[in-house]
C-alpha cells in the first residue's frame, strides 16, 4: 500500500507541473484549459471546465493551488463505495444463485399439488411465493436414494451445469434446497406447454415457426457447447414454450439431468431418446466415445419432425439404425414438395451419420435458413435498453451487483422487451454478446460518430460484471433493466432473499461476508478483507442501526440505484455521504474523475504538447 501512496503522490507533483505551465506554483483557468482541451476536444466544454475549477478551487480566489489540487485528486478515494476503494472487483454473478441446505422449501413457496411434469429424476409442480403469490415458478422435487444424504454425482452435476447455463433459452434456475432425503430445483415457470403438444395438436409446424424456435434452440446449444457442456437429450418434450400468448414464441431448453462436461471427461452413456439420438450414442455402448456433435443429429432429426410432423427414421432398431447410418430418409413428398430450399439444407447438413461430416454448431447458428426469419425489435424499445446500459456501467461495484442479483431472479415476463434487443445484437447466435457486436448496436441506433458509440468500450467494461471479455444474458439483462420492472417489491424481494442466505429475514454481515469471498472471481481478498467490506455496507445501508439490512432498508437502496440518472457535470461533486448507489463515471464517458484525469494528463508526453 506505500508504494501505491508513494506512486500516487509521484503523479500528483508531476501532473501538476504538466498544468503550471509558468511555473508559478498555482494552476489558472486559461492554463487548466489549455491541458483539458490536448485530452480532446469534444471532451471539456466550458461549462465542464468551469466547474471543474469550482470544485478544485476552494478557496476561490481564482487559481488552483498545490494543496488545492491534491484535495481534489484525493477526494476519490472518499467517493466510492466499500467494494471499489480497494481497487477493481470482478464479481462472478452464478454465485447469487440460492443454495439452501435444511431449510422448508414450504416456508418460502406454497406448491400446488397438481404436477406440472416429469423430468428425469423427479416431479416438476408450480409453486407460489408465500411472500408475493402473483411471483410463481416451477420446483422440480427429486427424492435421494441410498445411505447417503448428499445429493448424487449425477444430480450434483445437473445443479452444477444450470448454474452455469445462462442464456435467453435455457430455462433458468432460481436457486435450491436440500432438506432431508428431497432436493428443489426452483426454476422460472414456462407456462406455454411443450414444443410436443403443438406438433401433435397441428400434424407439423410452418416452416417460418419452425426456424424462429430452431434459432432459438441453435443459439442455446450453440452456447452450452461453448462452455463444454452438451445436451444429450433434445426431443419436443424438451422444448417448451414460455407463454400461452400464441403470439409469443419465445422457447425454453429445459430438462439438462442428462448433460455432461465434456472436456474434462469423455462421453460415453448411450443416453437420451432413441428416436433422436445420434447413431454413435446408440452404439456406443457405454464404453465408445462420442462428442458434442451428437446434439447437431438430434437438432436435425428434431427440425425434420417439426417441419413434416413424422420422425426420419422408424421401424424397428435395426432397420432405424441401418436407415440412420445410410441417411435415408424421405424428403421428396408433403409439406417438402414447396419446401423453402434453405430449410432442406439446414436438414441434410445435420442428419450426417459420421459427426465429422455434420455442419459446425458455429455454421448452424448463423444459417441462412435461421437469419431469414429474424426480426428486429422496435427502434425505441432497443434506444430505452441502450440507454440503461450507460447508467448501469457508471454505477458502483456494489450497485451493479444488486442489480444483477434482481436479474438473475427475474423471469422470461420482466425481460421480454431486453430479450429481444439482446437476440437483435447477438448477430452470431452464440447467446453471448462481444466488443464488436456492442460496438455495432450502438454505431447502429446513434450513428457511427456519436458519443454513445465513441463510449461502447468504457460501457462494455462496466456491464462485463465478471470480468470474462465477453457480455452473457444476465449481465445484459441487469444493465438493460428500466426503473419500473426493477422497483417491483415482489423482484427486489426475490433479489433480497438471494443475499439472506440464512433465510433469517434479515442480510446480515456473515451473508454479504461469504457472498463476497464466493463472489470474487479473481481469489484477490482475503476473509480479513471481505468482512470488513460486509461491515461497511451493513453501516452505510442500515438505516435503524440494528447491525443488519432489513427487507425495508433493501428496497429503499434497490430504488435509490435509479434515482441517480445525473449529468456529465453532476459526477464532478461528491455524492452524499453513505451513498452506495454509484460511482463518479470514468474518464471521458459520462462525468470527471480526478484520478483518470490526472491519469490521462500524465500521458501527454511529459507535458510537451501543453508546452507548445
Amino acid at each position: 500500500m506505500a508504494s501505491d501512496s508513494s506512486d500516487k503522490q509521484k503523479l500528483i507533483v508531476d501532473t501538476f507541473s504538466q498544468f503550471d505551465a509558468d511555473g508559478d506554483g498555482v494552476i489558472s483557468r486559461k492554463e487548466l484549459t489549455k491541458v483539458l482541451k490536448l485530452l480532446g476536444p469534444d471532451q471539456f466544454d466550458d461549462k465542464s471546465i468551469d466547474v471543474l475549477m469550482a470544485a478544485a478551487d476552494t478557496n476561490k480566489n481564482g487559481k488552483i493551488e498545490y494543496k488545492e489540487f491534491v484535495a481534489w485528486v484525493m477526494q476519490d478515494d472518499q467517493k466510492k463505495g466499500p467494494i471499489d476503494k480497494r481497487g477493481s472487483f470482478s464479481v462472478d454473478y452464478r454465485v447469487l444463485l440460492p443454495e439452501r441446505f435444511e431449510v422448508e422449501i414450504r416456508e418460502r413457496y406454497a406448491m400446488d399439488k397438481l404436477q406440472l411434469g416429469e423430468g428425469g429424476y423427479g416431479k416438476v409442480f408450480i409453486a407460489r411465493d408465500k411472500e408475493f403469490e402473483n411471483r410463481k415458478v416451477a420446483v422440480k422435487r427429486v427424492t435421494r436414494t441410498g445411505s447417503d444424504a448428499a445429493p448424487s454425482e449425477a444430480l450434483q452435476a445437473e445443479i452444477n451445469i444450470m448454474k452455469s447455463l445462462d442464456h435467453p433459452s435455457i430455462c433458468k434456475l432460481l436457486a435450491t434446497f436440500r432438506e432431508d432425503r428431497h432436493l428443489y430445483f426452483v426454476m422460472e415457470l414456462c407456462e406455454g406447454g411443450e414444443l410436443f403438444d403443438k406438433i401433435i395438436e397441428s400434424g407439423y409446424i410452418s416452416e417460418s415457426f419452425s426456424a424462429t424456435i430452431i434459432s432459438q434452440i441453435t443459439s442455446a446449444l450453440a452456447y452450452a457447447h461453448s462452455r463444454g457442456i452438451a445436451h444429450r437429450d433434445l426431443k419436443p418434450e424438451n422444448v417448451v414454450f414460455v407463454s400461452k400468448d400464441p403470439k409469443n414464441t419465445h422457447v425454453k431448453l429445459i430438462d439438462w439431468g442428462l448433460a455432461a462436461e465434456f472436456l474434462d471427461s469423455p462421453m460415453t452413456a448411450a443416453v437420451g431418446s432413441f428416436a433422436y439420438a445420434a447413431p454413435e450414442v446408440i452404439l456406443s455402448r457405454n464404453k465408445n466415445v462420442y462428442s458434442e456433435k451428437c446434439d447437431l443429429w438430434s437438432l436435425g432429426v428434431l427440425t425434420y419432425v417439426m417441419l413434416c410432423g413424422k420422425p426420419p427414421f422408424w421401424g424397428t432398431r435395426a432397420q432405424h439404425l441401418r436407415h440412420a447410418k445410410a441417411e435415408s430418409y424421405p424428403m421428396k413428398a408433403g409439406p417438402w414438395v414447396t419446401m423453402n430450399p434453405n430449410a432442406k439444407d439446414f436438414v441434410k447438413k445435420l442428419i450426417k451419420a459420421d459427426p465429422n461430416k455434420r455442419m459446425v454448431m458455429k455454421d448452424a447458428a448463423t444459417h441462412a435458413w435461421l437469419t431469414e426469419a429474424s426480426t428486429a425489435p422496435e427502434s425505441g424499445e432497443v434506444k430505452q435498453v441502450l440507454g440503461n446500459l450507460t447508467h448501469f456501467a457508471n454505477s458502483s461495484t456494489f450497485v451493479r451487483m444488486c442489480i444483477t442479483a434482481v436479474a438473475r431472479q427475474l423471469d422470461h415476463k420482466n425481460l421480454r422487451g431486453i430479450h429481444d434487443v439482446f437476440k437483435s445484437m447477438d448477430t452470431n447466435g452464440d447467446g453471448v454478446l462481444c466488443l464488436d457486436e456492442i460496438k455495432k448496436g450502438f454505431a447502429s441506433l446513434f450513428g457511427e460518430d456519436s458519443q454513445e458509440a465513441k463510449e461502447a468500450i468504457h460501457i462494455f467494461a462496466g456491464i462485463d460484471v465478471d470480468g470474462s471479455g465477453i457480455i452473457d444474458y444476465t449481465e445484459f439483462c441487469a444493465a438493460g433493466l428500466c426503473q419500473k420492472t426493477a422497483s417491483q417489491d415482489d423482484v427486489i424481494w426475490a433479489a433480497f432473499k438471494t443475499f439472506d442466505r440464512d433465510n433469517s429475514g434479515f442480510i446480515e454481515r456473515r451473508d454479504l461476508k461469504g457472498i463476497l469471498d464466493d463472489a470474487d472471481m479473481q481469489d484477490a481478498w482475503s476473509a480479513d478483507v471481505c468482512k470488513e467490506v460486509a461491515q461497511d455496507i451493513i453501516s452505510m445501508v442500515d438505516k435503524d442501526g440494528d447491525g443488519k439490512i432489513s427487507f425495508e432498508d433493501w428496497k429503499k437502496l434497490m430504488r435509490s440505484c435509479w434515482d441517480k440518472k445525473r449529468s456529465p457535470i453532476d459526477d464532478m461533486v461528491a455524492p452524499p455521504e453513505g451513498d452506495l448507489t454509484r460511482e463518479p463515471s470514468k474518464f471521458g464517458t459520462s462525468g470527471l474523475q480526478a484520478y483518470d484525469v490526472l491519469r490521462a494528463v500524465s500521458n501527454l508526453n511529459d507535458g510537451k504538447e501543453a508546452d507548445s
